[in-house]
């Protein structure tokens, strides 16, 4: 769609890294073409959710950690279009892999000052070229599971999939070694091809690995297209 280009540079211009402006200009985004009409499936909800959350771009809330821009693209899967006025609602970890909010004691254990936050969740409505952008930071690991965003999208309230999305190893393992915010905790346990969600099958997983760039080892953009069907549905 000749839409994602100029909507990738004005969302990183929006997220006030310069270096991002020039990675957006540069960018080929005619990678993505393949995935746009891939159906989307379902991965577990997790025990992490909470609701309700803000509306808001910017999920930060005041976490520490390497700036990340995560734009997520909606599509009707039969048609490509692009869905404007979906809801893209998403949640993941801060740097030292914690969980936001009063939810269940694993997500948080022990941190008081968690539970009493809502950092790293928002939500946004995709715009009329079906994008929605988050300003957030890189996720933290926690044991067990590699790294991941979970996310749900809903068009007219009504869910059409719920979801987890992934980063590529080599990049996880460069920001948690090199990273300052991240080298108190540089070894995680856990893989993309050892994570039981999809069963470790890096096959099953490919779909769901955003698209990434780091720009001057400053800032990352990622995103990716979702591809949803009404009411029909899929289990990754």
């Amino acid at each position: 769609m000749n839409t994602r280009r100029s909507l990738l540079v004005s969302s990183a211009a929006a997220f006030a890294l310069s270096p991002l402006a020039a990675f957006a200009k540069s960018v080929n985004l005619a990678s993505d073409a393949d995935a746009v009409c891939t159906l989307t499936c379902g991965q577990t909800l997790g025990p992490c959710y909470y609701s309700p959350v803000q509306v808001r771009r910017d999920i930060t809330e005041g976490s520490v950690g390497l700036p990340m821009l995560l734009s997520f693209q909606v599509v009707n899967a039969d048609t490509c279009q692009p869905i404007a006025n979906a809801s893209v609602d998403i949640w993941h970890t801060d740097r030292n892999g914690v969980y936001s909010a009063p939810i269940a004691a694993i997500c948080n254990p022990g941190d008081t000052g968690a539970r009493q936050k809502t950092f790293l969740r928002g939500v946004q409505m995709t715009d009329s070229s079906g994008w929605a952008h988050f300003n957030s930071v890189f996720p933290g690991w926690y044991s067990g599971r590699t790294v991941h965003i979970h996310a749900t999208v809903r068009i007219n309230n009504t869910a059409a999939v719920t979801t987890q999305f992934y980063f590529d190893d080599a990049l996880s393992e460069s920001i948690y070694r090199n990273h300052p915010a991240y080298a108190a905790r540089p070894n995680r346990d856990t893989t993309n091809a050892r994570d039981g969600v999809l069963g470790g099958s890096l096959s099953r997983m490919a779909p769901y690995i955003l698209s990434t760039k780091l720009i001057d080892d400053r800032a990352l953009a990622a995103r990716k297209v979702l591809a949803v069907r009404m009411p029909s549905r899929c289990t990754a």
